[in-house]
């Protein structure tokens, strides 16, 4: 209920109830676990406000996040592919709801009209244009932020509970495979045609902003993608130091194509590579219980 009530922060608090439903899937059976679901739903369809709403997006996010880690946890798979497929599953499903809803006419600025009732008019309207045009690439980059923290905490907890689960490496040693960059110089090379094609007009005004839109969002993932890549060669650099990690890390959220820039460039430069050393071959780190 925190997760959906609190603004932006609620995503910190979105993946602790996945936890929960992980947990009891894993400790309890799948029983107890489906009886979790139906209860939760529940509950958030009868006592928070606009319940049938919410109730349908923590299915969405909360529940089918679950099920996934649940299912690559019993499978035995590596910790980055349960993550990859639990986001890749959830993306899919809210990119095809937002497409059915824009077919449907159902205008999705008037939500985020909503959002911005009490910001300044001029604001306002720069916000609902970014939001909208934005809406699948911004909603993509929120599961994958929330998928990603529901596993760092429900591994984060598993010793606890006598569980197995393996941890991702530290946050200063993960990288992007080397070559993902071609998605990166595709994505800015396709976003630059397709803007140059909107503002000529020369495959009509339509198809040149549909075109133009779907190369913008996907930018927008690839850039957030590299852009978690710079912040972690940052902490891999300044992390004895956290008065500097912390003006790095001001740096690039104010000025974000400095952390992608940097990401980037870990590709040919791999900064965090020691001389004889190799990466682990799933990026996981195995934890032992009792």
């Amino acid at each position: 209920m925190s997760g959906f009530a609190i603004p932006f922060t609620g995503i910190f608090f979105l993946p602790l109830s996945s936890v929960s439903l992980v947990l009891l899937f894993v400790k309890s059976g799948v029983l107890s676990g489906l009886i979790g679901i139906i209860i939760s739903t529940a509950a958030i369809y009868k006592f928070i406000s606009h319940g049938a709403v919410l109730s349908f997006a923590f299915l969405l996010f909360v529940v089918l996040n679950s099920l996934f880690l649940y299912s690559g946890i019993k499978s035995k798979k590596s910790c980055w592919r349960i993550i990859a497929d639990s986001c890749t599953a959830i993306s899919s499903v809210s990119v095809a709801v937002i497409l059915s809803f824009v077919i449907y006419g159902f205008q999705i600025s008037w939500i985020n009209l909503k959002i911005a009732a009490d910001i300044p008019k001029d604001i306002a309207a720069a916000f609902v244009e970014i939001i909208t045009r934005n809406i699948y690439s911004i909603t993509v980059i929120f599961v994958i932020i929330m998928v990603t923290l529901s596993y760092i905490f429900l591994s984060a907890v598993s010793n606890r509970f006598n569980l197995k689960i393996k941890k991702l490496q530290p946050f200063e040693k993960w990288r992007l495979p080397e070559k993902f960059v071609l998605a990166f110089i595709f994505s800015l090379l396709f976003y630059i045609v397709f803007k140059q094609t909107q503002l000529t007009g020369a495959v009509g005004q339509v198809k040149s902003a549909v075109l133009f839109q779907i190369s913008e969002n996907i930018r927008n993932l690839i850039f957030f993608l590299y852009f978690v890549g710079g912040l972690s060669i940052g902490k891999f650099f300044f992390s004895k130091s956290k008065v500097i990690l912390v003006l790095s890390y001001i740096v690039f959220i104010l000025y974000p194509p400095s952390a992608v820039f940097l990401g980037v460039s870990d590709v040919w430069l791999d900064f965090r590579r020691k001389k004889g050393e190799k990466n682990d071959e799933d990026g996981c780190k195995q934890i032992q219980t009792d």
